[in-house]
């Protein structure tokens, strides 16, 4: 089991979470919002399936910083899902959204991605 599952195993249980349902995608990189676990989460929230979407920290829901944006500040209110990163003490609930850092937070996750991708593109083809 990875460490990131076993954080958010242990954030849901210490926060009363139940009926979960895991959504990855391995091998793909956060730039890409095609992904297909990303893909299928934004269905079942379509679906109204889900009511929170939990993520270690901001960078696990994408490396984009206009379209992570797009999902947490747009998005999920509008479907009614609470948003939270565990690692960088966001919750949509607690009005966590407006912290003044959550933006930065998702510029420097696209920034580092810029980065490895000019740094090491012969590996993330």
């Amino acid at each position: 089991m990875s460490s990131q599952k076993r954080i958010l195993e242990a954030y849901a249980k210490q926060n009363g979470f139940t009926n979960l349902r895991w959504y990855t995608d391995d091998g793909y990189s956060g730039a890409n919002f095609q992904r297909p676990g990303f893909q299928s989460m934004l269905a079942d929230i379509e679906a109204g399936k889900v009511g929170t979407v939990i993520v270690k920290d901001m960078s696990r829901l994408g490396r984009n910083y206009l379209q992570v944006g797009f999902y947490t500040e747009m998005l999920f209110p509008q479907k009614g899902v609470r948003f939270i990163a565990v690692n960088d003490n966001v919750d949509s609930a607690n009005g966590g959204m407006d912290n003044d850092f959550t933006p930065l937070r998702n510029l420097f996750n696209e920034n580092t991605t810029l980065w490895i991708f000019g740094e090491f593109p012969e590996k993330m083809e």
